[in-house]
C-alpha cells in the first residue's frame, strides 16, 4: 500500500485527496474502511494517479455502496449498466446548445443534488471524464454541512422542520439555480424526452431543508436550488425569498472546482453535497461517465 491521503485544500472545510490507490489495494478492509471514513467525514474524495477503467471504477464505488443502475434511461452507458455516459458535443445533433450569459457553450449545469425530483436520492457516485476539452467543463461541489455551519443561529431555527417540492422540468423553472442567464438555443433528445415524460414519471416530491448525517449527528442544509419548486405550506412570496436567501447563501459558500485531468475520479456524497458544471467550449467534445451509489436517506416522499 503505497496510496496518500491528505487534505483537498487548506483553505476548505471538506474534501480530501488520494493519490496513488490501485485496484490491489481495494482488496485490503482495512483500506477499504479507512476510505469509507473519509467519505463519512470528508463527504467528497479526489482519485489521482493510477489507470482508470471501468471496471476499477465501478469496483472502488462498491467499496463505499452497491452500484446501481439509473433511473434515468436516457443518460444510460450503451455498453456498461452500472455507468451512466454524458456526452457534450454541441456540433452534433444529439446535444443541447447554450448560452451562458451570451457565451455559446455545452456541458453547463447547475447547483443540484441528483435525481431529487425522486423520492429516494442514490448517496453518490463516481465520476471520471474520459475526453476533456481545452477549456472549462469543471464541476465544483459544496459541501452543504459546511453551509448549514455558516448560517447565523436564528436562521438555523427558522428553516429546521421546513420541507421542500421538487419537480423536474426545464431550468427556467428553477429560477434559483444560477446567476448567470442561461438560454437554452438547442435542446437535444435526450431532454427532450425526459421533459415529455416527467409529468407522467416525476411527480412533485418532498424533501426535508435540514437533514442531519446519521454517522455523525451534523446537520446539512438540504436544498438543491435546481428543481426546487417552494416550500410547503408558505405562501409564494415568502416562499420565494426564503429559497433566494438560502441559494445565494449556497452560491456563496467555499467551493471546490474540479479541473479534469487524465485518469482522475471524484466520488461525493450527493445527501451533503451539490455539484454544478461549468460551460465547456462549443466546438469541443467533452465526454464523462459516472457510477450510481444506492442507499436512500428515507426522508422523501411523493407530494399528497
Amino acid at each position: 500500500m503505497t496510496f496518500t491521503i491528505e487534505r483537498l485544500a487548506d483553505d476548505l472545510n471538506f474534501g480530501c485527496l488520494v493519490t496513488g490507490l490501485t485496484p490491489q489495494d481495494l482488496e485490503v478492509e482495512e483500506v477499504r474502511q479507512r476510505l469509507r471514513k473519509h467519505w463519512e467525514i470528508d463527504g467528497l474524495l479526489v482519485f489521482r494517479g493510477g489507470k482508470v477503467t471501468p471496471d476499477y471504477q465501478v469496483a472502488l464505488s462498491e467499496v463505499f455502496a452497491e452500484t446501481i443502475i439509473h433511473p434515468v434511461r436516457e443518460i444510460r452507458h450503451p455498453e456498461h449498466e452500472k455507468l451512466i455516459r454524458l456526452v457534450s458535443d454541441p456540433q452534433g445533433d444529439d446535444e443541447d446548445l447554450i448560452e451562458v450569459d451570451g457565451v455559446p457553450g455545452c456541458g453547463w449545469l447547475p447547483w443540484h443534488k441528483d435525481i431529487i425530483f425522486t423520492p429516494k436520492i442514490n448517496h453518490g457516485g463516481i465520476l471520471h471524464a474520459t475526453k476533456i476539452t481545452s477549456r472549462g467543463g469543471e464541476t465544483g461541489y459544496v459541501d452543504q454541512i459546511d453551509a448549514w455551519d455558516r448560517l447565523p443561529d436564528d436562521l438555523k431555527q427558522r428553516i429546521d422542520g421546513l420541507e421542500v417540492v421538487y419537480k423536474f422540468g426545464p431550468v427556467e423553472s428553477s429560477p434559483w439555480c444560477a446567476r448567470e442567464q442561461v438560454v437554452y438555443v438547442k435542446t437535444g433528445p435526450a431532454n427532450r424526452s425526459m421533459y415529455e415524460r416527467a409529468e407522467r414519471d416525476w411527480p412533485p416530491v418532498v424533501h426535508p431543508l435540514v437533514f442531519t448525517q446519521p454517522a455523525t449527528g451534523r446537520k446539512a442544509l438540504n436544498l438543491s436550488p435546481r428543481f426546487a419548486q417552494y416550500i410547503l405550506g408558505m405562501d409564494k412570496a415568502e416562499s420565494d425569498a426564503l429559497l433566494t436567501l438560502l441559494s445565494d447563501h449556497l452560491w456563496d459558500s467555499p467551493a471546490y472546482y474540479h479541473t479534469w485531468q487524465p485518469d482522475e475520479m471524484v466520488l461525493w456524497d450527493n445527501w451533503r453535497m451539490l455539484h454544478r458544471v461549468t460551460p465547456g467550449p462549443f466546438d469541443e467534445v467533452r465526454i464523462v461517465e459516472r457510477t450510481t451509489l444506492g442507499g436512500d436517506y428515507g426522508l422523501g416522499r411523493i407530494l399528497a
